[in-house]
């Protein structure tokens, strides 16, 4: 199952890779590029695409933090063997897409 949406998802993001952290399944996506009201950002990304620990039923991780208006409360994590940023943004089901749960959170620099 999870072949089939990173395919899905390669269609966009063709240098995306399937890592497991924990025993659970994350997307790294290379060099993903946020759209920001100050111009778009290049960053490093990992998708969570179920429950994180932290109660998010999704997690977007970018390896900086960027400023956006509704990009807030950020913290801090330990994935993959690198450290990873996070803001709160709630809302993006398990249940969507893998290419449909990056829009929602990318919604948050927008």
């Amino acid at each position: 199952m999870s072949a089939e949406k990173l395919a899905a998802l390669q269609l966009f993001y063709p240098t995306a890779e399937l890592l497991t952290e924990g025993g659970q399944i994350v997307v790294f996506l290379p060099g993903l590029t946020v759209e920001t009201p100050q111009g778009l950002v290049e960053t490093d990304a990992l998708l969570l695409p179920s429950l994180h620990s932290t109660g998010y039923t999704t997690r977007l991780f970018l390896a900086r933090q960027i400023e956006a208006p509704s990009a807030k409360n950020w913290t801090s994590h330990s994935l993959c063997g690198r450290s990873w940023w996070a803001c709160s943004w709630q809302g993006v089901g398990a249940d969507l897409p893998w290419i449909d749960m990056i829009a929602n959170h990318l919604r948050a620099f927008r």
